[in-house]
């Protein structure tokens, strides 16, 4: 690991619980031996140096044995070892230089602690306690670089199988997208059936505006997103088409908020709402009718809806195949929350999409 790694997962290691039950744990065993090794009244300042050094000898014991300069997660057992072991010996000579021992008849020496001219004399028992936790911060170190390394290979084994989910989503939301150029064809050449026994003249010019939606929807089929500007035009091209065969039958009004327009959507998002409220609402009705389409909110709450006039909402409607691509494809997104309602509302029959990005 690099230092910055090494940062890290430091980092992560003292915000577990257990690391800090292990530092209590030191520090006591350190504090008990300690008196037992010379007894007498422990200062505040003598009583908390172990729990410190704890803190210090936990939260980076794992440091020499991670420290490889690339990206391997530890060193070689004997360069990690080569390299704690000085570690060790800095923060166990630390610890004495400022931990002072008992003098004679149990007096304690001044706060400048032992001098490093005196460390041959340390007592046996002390000798015994500094090599104890010389080991235990070997081990300790040992143990948590093993962990952090565990740890690190199940996070990366995460992080893989979430983008291989996030792959496979991504294609089904492709291939559900790409199902919406056929439907949508099909549909339309449906509509100009129609209108050829009626006006030839028109059926031609119909075909020229069908070339271009075409070119809209291949170019929407191998987007993952678009902004609202370019859904309105798909939408507008369409609904050019509608008009060749419903004429002075279909009325468009859009309630669209140009601020909006940059935003970037899922593509293929109003191209079926407006479809379903001309399939199931103005087509069937012999006056015809109105459809309003709309935009509103926030680039982080966006609001879309699409209303028409004409026949009355019913079951079918919410069943077509447009809008059950829609709400499959909505379910596969990851980076957007969204709700899809289908209601009538004044009288009107009202779909309404809500999208909010996802920051989690």
């Amino acid at each position: 690991m690099h230092a910055s790694q090494i940062l890290t997962r430091t980092g992560a290691r003292l915000g577990r619980p257990v690391t800090w039950g292990a530092m209590l744990l030191f520090g006591s065993v350190w504090n008990g031996l300690r008196w037992f090794a010379g007894p007498g009244n422990l200062s505040a300042g003598e009583f908390l140096i172990p729990f410190a050094f704890g803190v210090l000898l936990l939260g980076f014991a794992a440091a020499p044995w991670q420290w490889t300069a690339d990206d391997r997660p530890v060193a070689p057992f004997l360069r990690a070892l080569a390299q704690a072991l000085p570690w060790n010996a800095l923060f166990l000579l630390l610890l004495v230089i400022l931990l002072p021992e008992p003098g004679e008849h149990g007096n304690r020496a001044g706060r400048g602690g032992i001098a490093l001219a005196f460390l041959p004399h340390v007592p046996p028992r002390m000798l015994v306690l500094l090599i104890a936790c010389g080991a235990f911060g070997l081990l300790a170190g040992w143990i948590l670089a093993d962990r952090d390394q565990e740890a690190l290979r199940a996070e990366t084994q995460a992080l893989r199988a979430e983008a291989q989910a996030r792959l496979v989503r991504e294609a089904q939301a492709r291939a559900l997208q790409a199902q919406m150029n056929p439907h949508v064809l099909y549909n339309t050449l449906s509509g100009l059936a129609e209108l050829a026994r009626e006006d030839g003249a028109a059926t031609e010019e119909a075909l020229v505006g069908l070339a271009g939606l075409l070119r809209r929807l291949l170019d929407h089929s191998v987007q993952v997103r678009v902004s609202l500007d370019e859904e309105r035009g798909l939408v507008e091209g369409f609904l050019a088409l509608e008009r060749f065969r419903l004429g002075d039958r279909l009325t468009v009004r859009w309630s669209w908020d140009a601020r909006l327009e940059d935003t970037e959507v899922p593509p293929l998002l109003l191209q079926p709402l407006v479809e379903n409220a001309l399939k199931h609402g103005i087509v069937p009705c012999r006056e015809g009718g109105e459809l309003e389409i709309g935009l509103a909110g926030e680039p982080e709450h966006l609001r879309l809806w699409v209303t028409n006039t004409g026949e009355p909402l019913d079951a079918e409607a919410s069943s077509g195949t447009g809008l059950t691509n829609l709400r499959q494809r909505l379910a596969l997104m990851d980076d957007f929350k969204s709700r899809l309602e289908l209601r009538t509302e004044d009288g009107r029959t009202m779909a309404e999409l809500l999208l909010e990005p996802s920051h989690g």
